[in-house]
C-alpha cells in the first residue's frame, strides 16, 4: 500500500476548491484584508495550508480564482442600446465590488494579480463603445475614463469600509455620476 503524498488534512477531512474559496472569500468579507492569511484560512478549514497550495498554486491564485469567482457573472445584457448596456455592466461590476470591498483591496495591492473576468468586462466596455460609435482613439479614452471612475470608486469604498447602508449610498453616488459620465458619452 502506497502513501498518499503530502501530509493530510489536520481532521482527516477533505475540502474542496469551491470550499477554499468560499471561506477565503468569508474570511475577506468579515475580517478585512489584514486577516487574509494563508495560515488563517487553513486553520478556519481545519486544514493544512499546503492544501491551499496545492488547489490554487499560491496566494496570488487564490486571489485570482476568487476574483474569477465573484466577476463571472458581470456581464452586459445582450439586448439594448450601447449606452444602456455599458450603464448595466459598470452598476453590476461596482454592485460586486460592494459585496466584496476586500477582494478590491487585495486586487489592488497584487499587481500580479488581473484577473481574467477584469480583463473580460474591459474589452466589453471597449467593444459597446464601438457599438455606439467611437473612433478608437475616442473608444480608448472612454475604457480608461469608465474604468479609472468605477475602480476609484470601488477602492475609495473599499479603504472607506462602508456597512451594508453606507454602501447602498456609495451605489446611488456611483450611479448618479456614471450617468452623468454617459450622457457626455459622444464620438
Amino acid at each position: 500500500m502506497t502513501r498518499p503524498r503530502g501530509r493530510p488534512p489536520h481532521n482527516k477531512a477533505t475540502v474542496s476548491r469551491d470550499g477554499i474559496l468560499s471561506a477565503a472569500l468569508d474570511l475577506v468579507d468579515t475580517h478585512g484584508v489584514d486577516a487574509f492569511t494563508m495560515r488563517t484560512l487553513a486553520g478556519r478549514l481545519q486544514i493544512n495550508p499546503m492544501t491551499i497550495y496545492h488547489h490554487f498554486g499560491d496566494r496570488d491564485g487564490l486571489i485570482g480564482a476568487m476574483s474569477e469567482r465573484v466577476y463571472c457573472g458581470v456581464s452586459a445584457p445582450p439586448a439594448g442600446d450601447p449606452r444602456s448596456r455599458i450603464d448595466t455592466l459598470l452598476r453590476a461590476y461596482h454592485g460586486q465590488v460592494l459585496n466584496h470591498p476586500g477582494l478590491t483591496l487585495l486586487i489592488f495591492s497584487r499587481p500580479t494579480v488581473f484577473p481574467e473576468q477584469a480583463q473580460r468586462i474591459t474589452e466589453e466596455i471597449a467593444q459597446l463603445l464601438v457599438e455606439a460609435g467611437l473612433s478608437p482613439q475616442k473608444t480608448r479614452l472612454w475604457v480608461n475614463i469608465l474604468v479609472d471612475f468605477t475602480h476609484g470608486a470601488a477602492i475609495a469604498t473599499a479603504i472607506g469600509g462602508r456597512c451594508n447602508s453606507e454602501a447602498s449610498g456609495s451605489q446611488d453616488d456611483y450611479d448618479k455620476a456614471l450617468a452623468e459620465l454617459l450622457d457626455g458619452l459622444k464620438n
